[in-house]
């Protein structure tokens, strides 16, 4: 069964991101990975688009940046493991986050950056280490597909310290997590620049269930036996929303590139949508 949709996001992947319909989907990060050097006088054939404005206006001269060779991007695919995305109405979340990793892989490799997948609940579940090799982006597919999120939980805490320890080069940091648990990015946020990618299905929002539940944490498999009713829902609705919005609020406040996806969307045109802005 895994295999057979190992096979079928793979192709799906590879179709998207090299027949060029989402093929350059890192490109439109910003920077262009490159190091400044000095400020020299602008000559003929120069990149206008490299003009220093503020060198020029106080020198009377034209003046533009000059830039080190061009080096690859540092890209870290983050999966965040925790028990709700084993969970989804059309499909399961952890399913939906395995195609949005194998896609933002093959579209790393593809622009020739430097590649690392992180698999991270409350600490280090699997790390695979900076690479250019197409082959990575199956076996990391092929992981988070055979992974058990069941009893795992987030924490950003730990996670933002596993990053500042760990990874020393200014990098771009796709976390694709469902974000239900409490989020700060900030000490991460100043250093690298980070994409928040929130999989979520439909009905975990809208809860379209009346009647007695026995309901079990996927993460502390707690039981709680719960009567739902119209206004019990109805308040449930509120506070996922307002939960949403202190989260948005967070990542506009460090500059954080944020989107939502739907397990019933299609994943590559919405990804593309939010990495593109």
């Amino acid at each position: 069964m895994i295999e057979t949709l190992v096979k079928e996001i793979l192709l799906r992947a590879k179709k998207e991101v090299f027949t060029g319909n989402l093929g350059n989907t890192l490109t439109a990060f910003k920077g262009d990975g490159i190091d400044f050097a000095e400020i020299k006088e602008y000559d003929f054939g120069d990149d206008v688009r490299k003009i220093n404005w503020k060198a020029t206006a106080k020198t009377g001269e034209v003046k533009v940046n000059l830039f080190n060779e061009e080096r690859e991007l540092n890209i870290v695919v983050a999966f965040m493991i925790a028990g709700s995305i084993n969970f989804g109405s059309v499909r399961f979340k952890q399913e939906s986050m395995a195609e949005l990793l194998t896609l933002l892989g093959f579209s790393a490799i593809k622009n020739s950056d430097r590649l690392s997948t992180l698999f991270f609940s409350d600490k280090e579940e699997r790390f695979i280490k900076p690479t250019k090799n197409m082959g990575v982006v199956e076996d990391a597919l092929r992981a988070a597909l055979k992974l058990e999120p069941l009893g795992k939980r987030v924490d950003f805490d730990a996670f933002c310290d596993y990053i500042n320890m760990s990874i020393k080069r200014k990098s771009i940091i796709l976390i694709i997590g469902d974000f239900l648990t409490q989020t700060d990015l900030s000490k991460i946020a100043h250093k690298h620049q980070i994409y928040a990618l929130i999989v979520r299905d439909r009905f975990e929002e809208s809860l379209n269930l009346e009647g007695e539940y026995s309901l079990v944490d996927p993460s502390s498999f707690k039981q709680s036996d719960l009567y739902l009713t119209p206004s019990v829902i109805k308040e449930y609705q509120r506070r996922l929303r307002d939960f949403d919005q202190k989260l948005y609020e967070h990542f506009l406040e460090h500059k954080i590139t944020y989107g939502k996806i739907y397990t019933d969307e299609d994943i590559y045109i919405r990804a593309s949508q939010i990495l593109k802005g």
